[in-house]
């Protein structure tokens, strides 16, 4: 039959219809044998012949047990109840999943149909087993997605034994139950990140996602659809479905803004009017809903910076900063050096070493101007060159911490410190150290120096290192 001749069918002609129907029932993937009342084929498709390996048109007008001896279609039609997803083995060869059931008009049952839904149980496996595969996945997804919205650290987390980080911490604590916004200023490396995530983790909307953004990692022209979305057809390249903002998918826990001092000026504005009325206008949204989340900020910038009117809103700083803790830097809190000391080497790569009284004083003489951050990175590198001996001992530290004070230390860019600060030798001594102990891995090693990848590139360009 032609696309033509199809096209043409005249529906309501038996003689025409019938023919396209065999056709489509040939076509189907389910195997398909129809009876009548008293158990006579009237009707098999192709999966069905092949099946049997005979001409369907030899089985017509014979009962369906003389093929199938054990068929349960008599059965069927006896009780008009149908059987789902039965196991049927054919001859001893092939387990068939099969489907039994009556065909019934009005009050009158006209026949009996099996529905072979699978050739092979195996097939079934296989596609239970895609099933079960792609429930994992889906599950780890979910899992993978929740755990982005949930708080790494805790208060336990938080290492010090200094009066300062003491008292920081019960502040911390005391502050951690209510929904008021919280501020939290201090140098790079101090650890605000760590207490953002300690407050959500105490207070009382854990159950919620902790949504983390950095101010100064989004660019200025996507931030604003970054923090309160867009609706669909929003503008011009706008997802089809629109975008769920990161102040909505803080809607019952928390938002911890980084670098706030980064936040442009029109981008505060939206911000204070969201966290005045609760209320979020998504870009191209008509009408705005409620929200319900905390506010947790961050800044590295000083506070003179932040109450300056040309460089931030004063009414937004004065919101932010209902509550106000500010991290003492590592310098100020030098016996603290020793309980991190000991933290960052159980918890990292250099389980189980020690490290000497004499490399420890030059630890703690230190001004550590990268705070604990910076202190975490030289012991990683410690760690690489001392692997072998099992202690870290006064040479195997960072080269700048050996180094005699310089009054134009403490103004050098805190990114390139760890190499700046040492004469060239030490410096290529340093580099070397690095790219030994990560097994030439750049990227590894500018992390471990403290320092980006460009700068690394330059260097070993520079000094001809191989």
């Amino acid at each position: 039959m032609g696309l033509k001749e199809t096209k043409d069918l005249d529906l309501a002609n038996n003689e025409e219809l019938l023919p396209l129907l065999e056709l489509m029932l040939d076509q189907a993937y389910l195997g398909i044998v129809l009876v009548d009342p008293d158990g006579i084929i009237r009707f098999m498709n192709r999966q069905y012949e092949e099946l049997i390996g005979l001409d369907r048109r030899e089985t017509y007008g014979n009962h369906i047990t003389e093929y199938f001896p054990d068929s349960r279609l008599p059965e069927v039609l006896r009780t008009r109840k149908a059987e789902l997803g039965w196991k049927y083995n054919y001859q001893g060869k092939e387990t068939l999943v099969v489907n039994r059931i009556p065909v019934i008009q009005g009050e009158k049952t006209i026949g009996a149909m099996t529905q072979c839904i699978f050739r092979d149980i195996s097939e079934l496996q296989e596609m239970a087993g895609r099933l079960e595969l792609l429930e994992t996945k889906v599950k780890t997804y979910k899992r993978a997605a929740s755990d982005l919205l949930t708080p790494k650290y805790n208060m336990d987390d938080i290492k010090g034994a200094s009066q300062s980080m003491r008292e920081l911490k019960k502040m911390a604590l005391m502050y951690a139950p209510t929904d008021s916004a919280v501020l939290i200023t201090g140098e790079t490396g101090t650890g605000k990140e760590l207490f953002a995530h300690a407050i959500h983790h105490a207070s009382n909307r854990n159950d919620g996602p902790l949504v983390c953004v950095n101010c100064s990692s989004i660019p200025e022209e996507l931030l604003e659809s970054e923090l309160f979305g867009y609706a669909t057809g929003a503008f011009t390249g706008a997802r089809k479905n629109g975008k769920q903002g990161k102040i909505e998918l803080a809607h019952g826990g928390t938002l911890f803004l980084d670098e706030i001092a980064e936040l442009p000026l029109m981008a505060q504005a939206k911000l204070l009017r969201v966290l005045e009325e609760k209320r979020l206008d998504k870009i191209g949204e008509v009408m705005p809903f409620e929200i319900d989340f905390r506010i947790i900020a961050a800044t590295n910038s000083p506070l003179d910076f932040l109450k300056n009117q040309k460089n931030f809103r004063q009414d937004l700083f004065h919101r932010l900063a209902a509550i106000f803790i500010n991290i003492t830097p590592l310098r100020e809190r030098i016996e603290d050096v020793p309980v991190l000391v000991q933290h960052f080497l159980q918890s990292g790569p250099g389980r189980g070493m020690k490290v000497t009284e004499r490399a420890l004083r030059k630890l703690m003489g230190y001004s550590w101007p990268g705070n604990v951050r910076e202190l975490r990175n030289a012991l990683e590198l410690a760690v690489c060159v001392a692997q072998n001996e099992g202690i870290i001992d006064q040479d195997q530290l960072p080269g700048h911490i050996n180094a005699p004070k310089t009054e134009s230390q403490s103004e050098m860019d805190q990114g390139d410190l760890l190499l700046k600060s040492t004469i060239h030798n030490q410096e290529v001594q340093l580099i070397k150290n690095a790219l030994s102990c990560c097994r030439g891995n750049k990227a590894r090693a500018a992390k471990v120096l403290g320092i980006s990848r460009s700068s690394l590139y330059n260097k070993i360009k520079r000094y001809g290192i191989h």
